[in-house]
């Protein structure tokens, strides 16, 4: 743009001394018009000395301007071809930015849907910049500093498989931001007001304003791998080095998200430690279960300040406490219920999420979007091949940052099953 915007500025003034010169020109052919006329009219052999020396003069001038025409001319030919060639070279640039942001291309940016499709059928493996980074993830010991900046393409595959290892990643709200984010929520829930369609809203229809700062923690996981896999196909590579990632990230966040510890342990703000006493209840294990999901009204209030309930407990609690309420049958011992579909739990039609980062006995009730897990721009790898060179294998460390808070800590309540009474 800058190259183009400084040839088209040579050109105006290459067409502003061409101009001058044509004025020169228009003059010159005036004064050969007057001194044809004084030719005409000369009596003496003195008139005609005079009129000689005006005609030379004429001549050098008309010479030099037409010399001075032709290298203006030629500069300003010059200029207009490269300043086609440069256009010609930006719209082509421009039309393949797009073709590649538009199918997802070889280096083009993509989000994860596309690295699914890229997944699907085979073009993942075949981008420059994937290639490009297995060949010195493959190399890691030569690479200056050690670390490598994952690629976007390999990232996105990262983060879209984590909800294969995670449970609570996938139902919270996440933001992807570079850099300290604040964040400004409003945690106002009260309706809209009517008024006249030019007045003024009043101020109490703004909203509330709550700001939460979110930092960059980072999250880190040291594991290994064979050298021979190293010279593997990038496929076998690629689903080895990501899964092992997404994995380890995938299980600290789960572990965070509920019982982070925030600033002070460097880690997200987990949502367990926020809830405020009113919202920690106990229920006996032999309770009715409508006492197991009484307290969801503490949250669920019709308001509209929660969206969809889910419940959050580990398996064992589920199987415990929750799974005979599931399964009904005469005085025979017939079924005459419906049997717990355990692959997608619920209590009441409650969904249920399991989660071995619970306590046993633990079941947290809340509407997990009201919980923000900010994501950083990048995820890295560095790695050694000095740990484990006896049993040939590499360790390398997978690092992510990121940060996360509830935004409504209210939007939650924890229940503890305490002995049958």
């Amino acid at each position: 743009m800058l190259k183009q915007l400084k040839i088209m500025k040579a050109l105006e003034i290459k067409r502003a001394a061409l101009q001058t010169l044509e004025t020169k020109a228009a003059d010159i052919l005036k004064r050969s018009e007057d001194t044809q006329a004084a030719l005409s009219e000369a009596a003496t052999d003195e008139d005609l000395q005079l009129l000689e020396t005006q005609i030379n003069g004429l001549e050098a001038e008309q010479t030099q301007l037409d010399a001075d025409k032709k290298t203006v001319e030629d500069e300003i030919a010059a200029l207009e071809t490269e300043l086609q060639e440069v256009q010609e070279r930006a719209d082509k640039s421009k039309q393949q930015s797009q073709q590649t942001r538009s199918k997802g291309g070889t280096d083009g940016m993509v989000n994860r849907a596309q690295v699914k499709e890229l997944l699907r059928n085979g073009e993942y493996y075949k981008r420059s910049d994937v290639i490009e980074f297995y060949d010195k993830f493959k190399n890691l010991r030569a690479v200056t500093g050690g670390e490598l900046t994952i690629p976007e393409a390999v990232v996105n595959r990262i983060m879209a498989i984590l909800g294969d290892y995670a449970t609570l990643y996938p139902i919270v709200d996440k933001i992807t931001v570079k850099g300290t984010a604040r964040i400004l929520v409003d945690t106002d829930t009260a309706p809209a007001t009517w008024t006249e369609q030019n007045a003024a809203l009043t101020v109490g229809d703004v909203g509330t304003i709550a700001n939460i700062d979110f930092d960059g923690f980072k999250v880190g996981k040291v594991t290994f791998i064979d050298n021979y896999m190293l010279q593997d196909s990038i496929i076998n590579l690629d689903a080895y080095v990501s899964q092992k990632i997404a994995r380890a990230i995938a299980l600290a966040l789960d572990i965070s998200i509920l019982n982070g510890t925030g600033a002070v342990g460097k880690q997200p703000t987990g949502i367990i430690p926020s809830i405020a006493v009113g919202n920690q209840k106990s229920v006996a294990a032999d309770a009715a279960l409508v006492e197991f999901v009484k307290p969801i009204g503490l949250i669920d209030t019709g308001l509209d300040s929660v969206g969809e309930i889910t419940a959050v407990m580990k398996r064992s609690t589920y199987y415990n406490n929750f799974l005979a309420f599931t399964i009904n049958v005469d005085a025979s011992g017939n079924q005459v219920g419906r049997l717990p579909n355990l692959t997608r739990p619920d209590i009441l039609g409650i969904p249920v999420v399991f989660n071995n980062s619970m306590d046993d006995d633990k079941v947290l009730y809340g509407d997990f979007k009201q919980y923000t897990l900010v994501e950083r721009e990048s995820i890295s790898i560095d790695s050694s091949d000095q740990v484990r060179f006896v049993e040939d294998q590499m360790a390398f460390r997978g690092k992510g940052r990121f940060d996360g808070k509830p935004t409504n800590a209210d939007a939650f309540v924890l229940i503890t099953i305490t002995p049958a009474v």
